[in-house]
């Protein structure tokens, strides 16, 4: 068995999903990924705040990544955390190009909020970029399971 195999087993449930870098498809993402935390069982409270930080994710790469490659999005729960990547095929940066502070940017700041709205939504996250190659952001949040995970609200 490659790594790769056992850390899918591990895993377990998982949802892929591969888009083109078009703003409109934000709505099906964030819809498709609350059916699938929704089905594992994950809490309302939860899947709201994971969804911010991976729509913030994904506008990122929309946005920023240049190119016509699709993104892909994987989710996958672990034990009580939900994860996601959200990986682009662009222009990549460089890390002192995309620093910033650890919070949020000024509060009336229209652009420039996204690391900071992630961070805020997410317990766990890392971006990781290769100019010319590409951008992927890895997030994860703590979750709860809900006694009927038929029955949640989202």
């Amino acid at each position: 068995m490659t790594n790769d195999e056992r850390r899918q087993k591990e895993r377990g449930a998982e949802l892929r999903l591969s888009i083109a870098p078009d703003p409109k498809l934000g709505g099906y993402v964030r819809q498709s990924v609350m059916g699938f935390a929704r089905g594992q069982g994950i809490e309302a409270g939860d899947i709201t705040d994971f969804v911010t930080a991976l729509g913030e994710a994904l506008a990122n790469a929309i946005e920023h990544s240049h190119t016509a490659e699709p993104i892909t999005i994987v989710v996958w729960v672990l034990d009580d955390r939900l994860f996601a990547s959200v990986s682009d095929r662009g222009v990549g940066f460089q890390p002192a190009e995309r620093g910033g502070p650890e919070g949020l940017s000024d509060t009336f700041a229209e652009r420039g909020r996204g690391l900071g709205i992630m961070r805020r939504f997410a317990d766990v996250l890392s971006v990781r970029s290769i100019p010319g190659q590409g951008t992927r952001v890895t997030l994860g949040c703590n979750v709860h399971h809900s006694a009927h995970p038929l029955h949640c609200a989202g």
